[in-house]
């Protein structure tokens, strides 16, 4: 199992609503996408129905439920490649929705 420790990330809020994390994302975010779960940033699955995935620079913004302990907003800084790489997944997908 994936763990955030592998990576450079800063939680950036915690414990708080989805629509809350909807919202803290599309404000600090240049690009936000609407992705189906199940979606991967990096090695790390995210959970629900759908889950905002925002970039900004080079910094990828998501929201991410870990059980038992509720949601968090997190940002894993410096992942040139991997917006590259999820950007290219998104336009080719029509359950991805652009909503910034």
């Amino acid at each position: 199992m994936v763990c955030l420790s592998e990576y450079n990330y800063e939680i950036l809020l915690k414990n708080t609503t989805l629509k809350e994390c909807e919202k803290f994302i599309m404000e600090i975010s240049e690009n936000v996408y609407l992705v189906p779960g199940g979606y991967k940033v990096k090695e790390l699955m995210l959970m629900g129905t759908a889950s905002p995935v925002g970039f900004s620079g080079s910094d990828i913004i998501f929201q991410f439920t870990k059980p038992c302990f509720g949601l968090f907003v997190i940002k894993l800084k410096n992942e040139t490649e991997e917006i590259k790489r999820l950007s290219n997944q998104y336009k080719k997908d029509k359950n991805v929705k652009k909503i910034k």
